[in-house]
């Protein structure tokens, strides 16, 4: 998962609390779930800043004083409440040989070729393997029953 950070730190009161449990409903959507509570329960809606992580822990900072230094990326409210479930995945890495499954757009049916390497270029088409050029591309392993459909990775 992508790890983020929201500061609420400008908001005071029940409206921080009410925004942190709104981030909070939609971060456990999202996967993400505290560490201790699980996803049942929002918690720590007065702390001024929310932490996502990578593993998909939610951790929170009483007194803000760690924001600046901590690496996740900075999310503002509104873009958070906006993200959907494909959006906090992270992208699979490929290396030369791997099998994957490709294509160029969500109406085309996926086909199997092997990985050689991304392109460096601003180009749409940045999996590059042997048979072609490619705008999508997922790995073959688990996602086998997708040869040939037009489905999308679930």
């Amino acid at each position: 998962m992508k790890a983020y950070k929201i500061d609420l730190s400008m908001l005071e009161g029940e409206t921080r609390e009410d925004v942190s449990a709104a981030i909070q409903r939609h971060a456990f959507r999202l996967g993400y779930e505290w560490r201790s509570f699980g996803k049942e329960e929002t918690k720590y809606e007065f702390c001024p800043v929310l932490y996502f992580e990578k593993d998909g822990a939610i951790l929170k900072d009483e007194c803000a004083d760690g924001f600046k230094t901590w690496t996740n990326t900075e999310i503002s409210i509104t873009d958070f409440l906006a993200l959907k479930p494909e959006d906090v995945k992270d992208a699979p890495e490929f290396k030369p040989f791997d099998r994957v499954l490709v294509r160029d757009s969500d109406d085309d049916e996926w086909e199997c070729d092997i990985f050689c390497r991304y392109d460096v270029d601003d180009s749409p088409h940045r999996f590059l393997c042997l048979s072609s050029c490619w705008k999508q591309c997922i790995p073959y392993e688990g996602n086998e029953h997708l040869l040939g459909k037009t489905e999308d990775v679930k």
